[in-house]
């Protein structure tokens, strides 16, 4: 890892960014952090709520304000929203992990509810054409990428730390 020794996670909304970071910071001993828990946390309302109450704009602007503050942390495992990609000098926080997983594969793994919670995929057509749009970002930004399509948890989080230097 760099030498704030923080792993930033990033990917498509549901590809598991959460799950897997966390699972990653308990068996490595880090802390772990989630940007969209961190301003649900802030205004006490889900992202959806967030977005039909303040809008998109809003949003990615606590999102910036969130990139300063990630810049002052270490030993942090950070799971970050799927859009957070936008935000410049994410570099400046740490390794970038790029979990990557076809746009059928999400839809697989999400269940009604889950969908339910992320308000861009409301409209599936517009989700697949946001999926498309963002994977060359992903691939330009991240450090490490990691398929992770079919495999367990473990598997996963064993790959990222080979790739981890």
């Amino acid at each position: 890892m760099n030498k704030k020794n923080n792993l930033l996670f990033v990917g498509f909304m549901g590809c598991g960014k959460t799950t897997i970071a966390r699972a990653y910071a308990v068996k490595y001993n880090h802390f772990f952090l989630d940007t969209d828990n961190l301003i649900k946390e802030k205004f006490n309302l889900e992202i959806s709520e967030i977005f039909k109450k303040y809008g998109e704009d809003f949003f990615r602007n606590e999102e910036k304000k969130l990139v300063y503050f990630l810049t002052h942390v270490k030993n942090c495992i950070i799971a970050s929203g799927g859009g957070f990609i936008k935000q410049k000098k994410l570099r400046k926080i740490g390794t970038i992990v790029y979990l990557k997983s076809s746009f059928d594969y999400i839809l697989q793994r999400l269940n009604t509810q889950e969908l339910n919670l992320r308000p861009l995929f409301s409209n599936i057509n517009n989700a697949k054409i946001l999926f498309d749009q963002r994977i060359k970002k992903y691939e330009k930004k991240a450090d490490i990428i990691i398929d992770i399509e079919n495999k367990s948890i473990e598997e996963i989080i064993k790959e990222i730390k080979k790739e981890v230097k």
